[in-house]
């Protein structure tokens, strides 16, 4: 087997899979996809909600149909259940597997490792360790993947979308819960999905937060305080924390690779490219997290710009940092960079808090873009076609909201 090629993809989910079906368009031949799960697919392969397909098939399908449709359309080598555990300079990688640990390289190596979500812990929340706390996508692989359930009587912890994907999760496994909890005063998605909630009888509590699990080998039940200081204790046999989505960034910290400290998130351009050329970030792991169908579209736009830089090199052009004011949590790409001919760029930013304001976009005291927008948290936020400055003295842009 050779351990050179000329793309390496690391993740096989929807951002991974996309690169490979346009490099696979594109006539590209050597090229190895690397999964550290059993099956290739991501996320949706486990999970049985029609909201997928919709801007890559026309169509609603479930998660684990749509994935074994993007699978069966990749022809490269798949290697299942190995681990990248380096990543070294000039597209070096270090892997593990049955086979032991091997040195991989590639002219160009793709990061599409993902997201997970935050787990319970980081949320500081008080008590024991009792059975029955886990996430909505372990809860998703419980029901779907080994015909569990996680109880009969859980919480589920978030008002984000995978929060309300957990509850239909349960329903299909005949679970009704006792509650949703949210710490802000409003749900983090649409308002309109509290009512999915209250149609399967499922009370919405806001302004509460999940102090303490209740329990010492099971759990019996929740502590909840209010924003006044205020306590009280729900009865429940297991909790399901949802969102706040975190990218899988382990690999980027223990490597040589620029990235944010405060984030995680690897330093990358328009382009993908991340501090070394010789690596490229893709997929929900730049930008926490977004649907399936947009990480697919995604990839199969850094797939078709691989394709063409493996026939003909570019030149890489300065860089411009991207910064951020206050309420920014990130933006994708946070790196720009410029050429001759100037160009356009599309950010995709996060805040940390609910906020309504003129989002702008600076070079020194020139506006390149500026319009009002509504923001939430863990919602996507696209600025579009912004002007890339052609060659001047701009080293930093600026994106910033004015309330």
């Amino acid at each position: 087997m050779s351990n050179s090629y000329d793309v390496i993809i690391i993740g096989a989910g929807p951002a991974g899979l996309a690169v490979a079906r346009s490099l696979q368009e594109a006539g590209t031949k050597n090229v190895l996809i690397i999964e550290r799960e059993a099956e290739a697919g991501g996320v949706p392969r486990h999970c049985r909600h029609p909201t997928f397909g919709l801007l890559t098939e026309r169509r609603p399908m479930k998660g684990h149909v749509w994935a074994k449709k993007l699978v069966a359309a990749v022809r490269y080598p798949l290697r299942t259940s190995t681990t990248v555990t380096k990543l070294l300079p000039g597209g070096v990688i270090e892997v593990v597997s049955d086979s032991g640990v091997e040195t991989l390289r590639a002219k160009k190596v793709v990061l599409a490792t993902g997201v997970r979500e935050t787990p319970r812990h980081p949320r500081l929340v008080g008590g024991l360790r009792p059975q029955g706390v886990l996430t909505a996508g372990a809860l998703q692989q419980f029901v779907y993947l080994r015909g569990l359930k996680p109880g009969n009587a859980p919480v589920i912890v978030g008002s984000e979308l995978v929060s309300f994907s957990a509850l239909w999760t349960l329903r299909n496994a005949g679970v009704r819960p006792v509650a949703m909890i949210e710490e802000g005063r409003r749900p983090i998605a649409w308002r309109y999905c509290t009512l999915f909630a209250r149609l399967l009888g499922v009370p919405v509590y806001f302004n509460r937060h999940v102090s303490r699990i209740v329990g010492l080998d099971r759990v019996e039940g929740v502590e909840l305080t209010g924003a006044d200081g205020t306590t009280r204790q729900l009865a429940c046999d297991s909790v399901i924390f949802t969102g706040r989505f975190t990218g899988e960034y382990t690999l980027i910290r223990n490597s040589h690779l620029d990235y944010n400290v405060r984030t995680g998130l690897p330093l990358f351009d328009q382009f993908g490219a991340c501090s070394d050329p010789a690596y490229y970030a893709v997929g929900n792991m730049t930008h926490p997290a977004d649907m399936g169908d947009q990480c697919y579209q995604e990839g199969r736009r850094l797939g078709d710009i691989l394709a063409r830089e493996l026939v003909q090199p570019t030149t890489a052009g300065a860089r411009i940092s991207v910064a951020h004011g206050a309420n920014i949590r990130s933006s994708a790409p946070n790196i720009v960079r410029q050429d001759a001919a100037g160009g356009w760029v599309d950010f995709n930013i996060r805040v940390d808090k609910p906020v309504t304001g003129v989002v702008m976009v600076r070079e020194g005291d020139k506006v390149l873009y500026r319009r009002r927008h509504r923001c939430m948290p863990e919602r996507r936020i696209m600025l579009k076609h912004i002007p890339v400055p052609a060659l001047t003295d701009a080293r930093e842009l600026t994106i910033t909201i004015d309330e």
